[in-house]
């Protein structure tokens, strides 16, 4: 069972979202070591692969902690990653996130990863599952073969315990949402050399948007995981983990942005209570995760470390409307149904295996890092779509049945789609003495579909220099890349031709710093981020034409400041200005990219009102951006508050109460969110959130 000293620490993590602790035992006597901040300290599943300490790290990686997730009453990766300047929200449609970081689309089938390896990210990632979400940014094709220049996302799985612990929550808030959580497990034998970890979760939510006949789009999710550890000797451990999402729920389109004929100008054509779908619109998802990692300590110099995925995900979406909206008449209210019911199967096959060692030639030290890794990804499918016969009309009740030909097993099979790629790396951190450091890295990358083979090989250069031990200065250099399949588009000119990789460069300059005796952590950085070979799509007789002449340049500023600033105030800030032009397009040369702000900020205070009570505050800042490619539609700039407050009692040794309250929009403040290139998405209204939490 816990010990006294491990349990009063649990409830100073508990009721401070920016503490965190570790703790080693040593000769019987159990030490414990208490730090200001969230700074990663990198294990084998971590963002750089080795152990490398914020200060040691040629780049900007972002690391939110279970704590701050708690405290924050985070169910969404989305609600998560608001505390992050750097990543902007996009498209919400279908239950799936998707995100911008530093003006990048982040794709969700190369941009995500779980624990280090390459993660299928096409469903709304259960946020229960993960002990904390790293963010790197940049581009990061070195240790993970293809990726969007703007950065990638590491989702750390929660993992076994030797201590026997109990976590049962349970949570009630605005607009129907009920969750219930179960997190559990211990030593399963008397030495604690074999281990497990249960997480259950069973969620729901009415929403407060509703269809026209007043039902609300809600959704429903199951989450359940099975992790087992077992220590085989004193220096290999093997980890299993078996995981399942189950998501089901309805669907919205969101409000349109449409030109208005008597102004010309584009506006926001619906209500923000109205959803343009048919209630009879909804989505299936079933995502099962299964692997294992291996590690071990060779000697004291050298480690082996080897990881296996089978992600299999099922999902079905029926739509009444995709795309944009046909025919609408803004004068009388009214517009046509296009109906698409889709389904689609992916089968992901990851696997990885690393060879760390550290050494010296003479007075120099190095940590060296080989590996390999390798994709193979499978997607199959179905899809019948069709015009809808009648008209809807946004000023009555009438709803258009769904037509019973409207079912994908009366369509087309979809493109069938398999990739097997094969990477090979190697990154050193030279240590040339306690001032300067470098680390260089070279990828080599073999993809092979059922059209081509192609090859790619990349660099990364980094180096760092400490003024003092808590400071450093950084510059960076490095690459990405991005395999487009051939024009699959019949009606193109250029149908069939075959699509270089797109690539981006990369070059950024940091500094970051540890102050007050380490509580307070800042880091800032400096990035010019280029992609080229975009595939852009232009217009000859009426038909489209689609080359890779498209260039774009991001250029930006970024701060973060994480720590305490008194023993009782703590903080965490993220601030990003952004200049995200297209350099050369057919049709948008010049124009900014699509959801990308030029000025973003976050902050979030944590303030220990008594030894048990906390309460917190925290903003986000918006800046205005547009809404579609061509910069027709222009989305206001908006400020988002956010409170919340903590109660811990303390029962027993063992026992730990914790009540909380958060408001998420505390002024109801109206705003957009991302959306399609047409649409967009209304902001939530104020909700209110409480939870009881008990640990043991």
């Amino acid at each position: 069972m816990f010990s006294k000293c491990s349990v009063a620490l649990s409830i100073l993590a508990a009721i401070n979202p920016i503490f965190v602790y570790a703790h080693d035992k040593h000769d019987d006597i159990e030490i414990i070591s208490v730090m200001g901040i969230s700074k990663p300290i990198a294990s084998n599943s971590s963002a750089m692969k080795m152990d490398m300490s914020q200060l040691e790290t040629p780049g900007s990686i972002s690391v939110y902690s279970k704590e701050l997730i708690e405290a924050q009453r985070a169910s969404s990766l989305g609600q998560v990653l608001r505390n992050d300047a750097s990543v902007s929200v996009g498209n919400v449609r279908r239950n799936r996130e998707r995100f911008y970081m530093r003006g990048f689309v982040l794709e969700p089938d190369q941009s995500y990863m779980r624990d280090g390896q390459y993660h299928l990210s096409r469903y709304a990632q259960p946020i229960e599952l993960y002990e904390r979400v790293e963010v790197l940014k940049g581009p990061s094709a070195l240790l993970y073969g293809k990726s969007t220049p703007g950065g990638m996302i590491n989702l750390v799985t929660k993992k076994a315990h030797d201590e026997m612990q109990f976590n049962l929550s349970q949570e009630y808030g605005s607009f129907g949402f009920n969750q219930s959580l179960l997190d559990a497990g211990g030593s399963l034998n008397e030495s604690g050399s074999i281990r497990s970890r249960v997480i259950l979760s069973k969620s729901s939510q009415d929403g407060w948007r509703r269809y026209k006949d007043g039902s609300y789009a809600g959704q429903e999710r199951f989450v359940g995981a099975l992790m087992l550890e077992a220590d085989l000797s004193e220096d290999t451990t093997l980890s299993l983990n078996y995981d399942l999402t189950d998501d089901e729920g309805r669907i919205e389109m969101g409000p349109q942005h449409l030109k208005n004929k008597a102004s010309g100008k584009f506006e926001l054509a619906g209500k923000r209570d109205y959803i343009w779908d048919m209630p009879w619109s909804n989505r299936k998802s079933q995502v099962e995760n299964s692997g294992f990692t291996f590690n071990s300590y060779l000697n004291d110099a050298w480690s082996i470390n080897m990881g296996f995925n089978q992600q299999r995900h099922q999902r079905q979406t029926l739509e009444s409307l995709y795309g944009k909206v046909q025919n609408v008449d803004l004068d009388k209210g009214t517009y046509s149904l296009r109906g698409r019911d889709t389904f689609e199967r992916f089968d992901v096959t990851t696997a990885f295996f690393d060879l760390k060692g550290d050494f010296y030639t003479g007075d120099i030290h190095h940590r060296l890092l080989v590996g390999s890794s390798i994709v193979d990804y499978d997607r199959t499918g179905q899809q019948m779509k069709m015009a809808i016969a009648g008209r809807a009309s946004f000023n009555d009740r009438h709803i258009i049945e769904r037509p019973k030909e409207l079912d994908y097993r009366n369509g087309a099979a979809m493109t069938h789609v398999q990739r097997h790629t094969y990477g090979l790396y190697a990154q050193d951190m030279i240590e040339f003495n306690d001032s300067w450091h470098l680390l260089a890295g070279l990828r080599f990358d073999r993809e092979q579909t059922t059209h081509e083979t192609r090859h790619n090989v990349l660099p990364k250069l980094g180096i760092i220099y400490h003024p003092t031990e808590n400071t450093s200065i950084y510059s960076t250099y490095s690459e990405s890349f991005e395999p487009k399949d051939p024009i699959s588009n019949s009606d193109d000119v250029n149908y069939g031709k075959k699509l270089q990789a797109e690539r981006g460069q990369s070059f950024e300059i940091g500094a970051k710093g540890e102050f007050l005796e380490g509580a307070l952590y800042v880091s800032t950085a400096l990035f010019s981020i280029e992609k080229n070979n975009k595939v852009v799509t232009d217009k000859r007789d009426d038909k489209p034409v689609t080359t890779q002449n498209g260039k774009a340049l991001h250029n930006g500023v970024e701060l973060t400041v994480e720590g305490k600033l008194t023993p009782s105030l703590s903080m965490l800030t993220s601030v990003m200005y952004l200049d995200a032009k297209i350099i050369s397009d057919p049709l948008y040369t010049g124009k900014r990219a699509k959801d990308t702000p030029a000025f973003t900020a976050s902050t979030w205070f944590n303030f220990d009102v008594t030894e048990q009570s906390q309460l917190s505050v925290g903003a986000v800042y918006v800046g205005e951006r547009f809404g579609d490619t061509p910069n027709d539609f222009l989305k206001e700039a908006y400020v988002k508050v956010d409170l919340g407050y903590s109660h811990s009692v303390h029962f027993s040794n063992q026992h730990l109460a914790v009540f909380r309250v958060n408001i998420d929009n505390l002024f109801d403040t109206y705003y957009l969110r991302g959306g399609c290139s047409n649409s967009a998405m209304f902001s939530d209204g104020r909700a209110i959130k409480a939870s009881l939490q008990y640990k043991f």
